[in-house]
């Protein structure tokens, strides 16, 4: 009897990241389906390794252990070509952004068209603040990416109507999916949540790393400005830019209302106890963390980061602000703790984005491209 052909999800790493977090649930989630799974990876140890079930089989894909992880992945599409020509899979899923050209790529030098490449596009092709060189390479770059692939996942409908603006030729293979944010902690948190006691300290969240994408400065000046009301606020994260923005909480005589946590892999407790989510970047994709906050029914203050972000929280009726506007996210802070947002409506808005959910949307795709004959 003929072995069926494996669904690929390729990932660099089981690292800390979202992306890496996502790409192990879908190959769990298709694996339980029944579905012969399996995990590509470069590294075998991580943050979240221990997230891989036992129905997905990991197989190691042989890399020079010379430079970068973008070089990383460049060197290794010959040792991809092999392994898709002994291994034949139906389709392979790129976890993100790095990795979708190489995994194209490979596919070219083995010859083997019946395998399905599937990319994601997990951070914008244009950034804010971009040079113009950087965005014409960028541009060029997703462009052969997309051409050169089967399908390109995108994270919102407003991304999926972007890049189809912006490539024409290759329009009909975008397509929007939910990513598989919510698990179902988050939304039984969610149904234990009662409203608010106004006698209490609003307890506020921020959780991201903390470096200039996600804009702590803006958060600090927005927070200074309503240093007369009280509130308290939970930081959860770490990086390049940590010991600054302690600083300018210090400078600005809020340090101490704010609790510095550093990285946190599992972050629903702290979104349980928590009353609002605030999230000052000044670009993302379609970032998770306000989807989880939704799901356990914490509120949501959002900058207009991201597209697709402004218009899911438009559907219950929450408006984002102007990125790097401390003084119109203050505004929205004061009135996000003066009026609570409905905690279903946050709910059933997050529900989307349940594992569930989210496998049966990939493989409705996964079918339409490459149905079992």
């Amino acid at each position: 009897m003929t072995r069926p052909s494996p669904v690929v999800h390729f990932l660099y790493e089981p690292g800390n990241g979202g992306l890496d977090r996502v790409a192990i649930l879908l190959a769990n989630g298709m694996a339980r389906r029944g579905l012969p799974t399996e995990l590509w990876l470069t590294k075998a140890t991580g943050a979240v390794a221990d997230l891989i079930a036992p129905e997905v089989k990991v197989r190691m894909v042989p890399t020079p252990s010379l430079g970068p992880r973008g070089l990383r992945l460049f060197l290794q599409i010959p040792a991809v070509a092999r392994m898709i020509r002994e291994h034949r899979p139906r389709a392979i899923f790129s976890a993100g952004n790095q990795s979708n050209l190489s995994l194209a790529i490979a596919r070219k030098l083995a010859g083997h068209g019946s395998t399905r490449i599937i990319q994601k596009i997990t951070n914008p092709v244009l950034r804010p603040g971009s040079g113009r060189w950087a965005r014409r390479y960028r541009t060029w770059r997703f462009g052969v990416t997309a051409a050169w692939g089967d399908m390109s996942l995108t994270l919102s409908t407003a991304d999926a109507r972007r890049y189809a603006k912006i490539y024409p030729d290759a329009a009909d293979k975008f397509h929007a999916v939910p990513n598989p944010y919510v698990h179902p902690d988050m939304l039984v948190a969610g149904e234990r949540r009662s409203a608010r006691d106004r006698q209490h300290p609003p307890r506020l969240l921020c959780v991201g790393r903390i470096a200039a994408q996600k804009d702590y400065m803006t958060l600090l000046s927005a927070l200074a400005l309503i240093v007369d009301r009280p509130w308290s606020m939970t930081i959860l994260g770490d990086g390049p830019l940590l010991e600054d923005t302690k600083r300018r909480a210090e400078v600005l005589g809020i340090a101490e209302r704010i609790e510095f946590k550093g990285f946190v892999a599992d972050v629903t407790s702290y979104l349980e106890r928590s009353d609002i989510l605030v999230l000052s970047s000044y670009w993302e994709g379609f970032p998770a963390v306000p989807i989880e906050a939704m799901a356990t029914g914490c509120a949501v203050v959002a900058t207009d980061c991201s597209e697709g972000l402004t218009e899911l929280l438009q559907q219950i009726d929450v408006k984002t602000v102007p990125v790097r506007d401390p003084a119109a996210l203050s505004r929205a802070i004061g009135e996000a703790m003066a009026s609570p947002q409905p905690v279903d409506r946050l709910r059933a808005c997050a529900a989307i984005y349940s594992i569930e959910n989210s496998v049966d949307e990939h493989l409705r795709l996964l079918n339409q491209l490459c149905p079992i004959s």
